[in-house]
């Protein structure tokens, strides 16, 4: 009698065969629990009576099994708790919708004739204070000179023109703040955008808050948040320092 039978030590050899000659014309190509226990089936099936698998390595496939369930049930629980801390960050941030919030930032907007506004914070007294105004594709159309200050916030406010006098178009713009002290010496100076958040989106792993004027902060790079009333939501702070005149005043904030 003909027995079709392998030996003990080909049998994952054998059953694998079988089994991705069942599996070809699938589209899995990571093995889950249910290829898995086929595969443990089929090595089973096709093992020799007279000399069958010993217990052991019936326990050690079987601790395979159990090892990759485990995995599988922890791979959905991350997943689970990564979709909800998502959405979690999502209702944070719509927190913020019709708020004025403040953050880092260097960034200015120039549409219809508006243009956002940023504060600097000189970090010492200075002799001189200027900002470069460079186009969204780095090159520098203005620098305006903003004369001596004192240590403290102030809030800077564009005329839109460049270095001639002609009125820029609409677009985003960048300012390089810079200042010396009265040995030369170069000033600390930080900068910071504000605006009313209108909108939230997502990128990545981070939240985006859309301000009014087109510009973006990162939700968590806010450093403050005012609520504003209906009457006071479309105003801009009335303490500015505009480049188009010299004998423009400045206030600290």
């Amino acid at each position: 009698m003909n027995l079709d039978y392998v030996g003990k030590e080909n049998i994952l050899g054998r059953a694998e065969t079988d089994f991705v000659k069942t599996k070809a014309t699938g589209t899995q190509s990571k093995m889950g629990k249910d290829a898995f226990l086929q595969l443990l089936v089929t090595q089973l099936k096709l093992q020799d009576p007279t000399n069958p698998l010993d217990d052991k390595q019936l326990i050690a496939q079987l601790a395979q099994f159990s090892s990759l369930e485990s995995l599988n049930n922890i791979q959905n629980t991350v997943e689970k708790l990564a979709s909800k801390f998502d959405d979690s960050n999502i209702l944070s941030g719509l927190k913020f919708l019709g708020t004025e919030v403040r953050a880092p930032g260097n960034e200015i907007v120039k549409q219809d004739g508006e243009i956002s506004q940023v504060t600097y914070k000189l970090n010492g007294d200075a002799t001189r204070t200027y900002v470069n105004i460079f186009d969204q594709y780095g090159n520098i159309v203005n620098t305006v000179e903003l004369g001596p200050k004192n240590q403290g916030t102030y809030t800077f406010e564009w005329d839109g023109k460049d270095f001639d006098g002609n009125v820029l178009p609409d677009g985003q713009y960048s300012l390089a703040f810079g200042a010396e002290g009265p040995d030369g010496e170069s000033v600390l100076i930080d900068t910071e955008v504000y605006g009313k958040v209108v909108g939230v989106t997502k990128q990545d792993s981070n939240i985006i808050l859309e301000l009014e004027d087109g510009r973006k902060v990162s939700m968590d790079q806010v450093e403050s948040v005012s609520y504003l009333s209906h009457e006071e939501s479309g105003e801009t702070p009335s303490t500015t320092e505009n480049s188009e005149s010299e004998d423009s005043s400045d206030s600290q904030e």
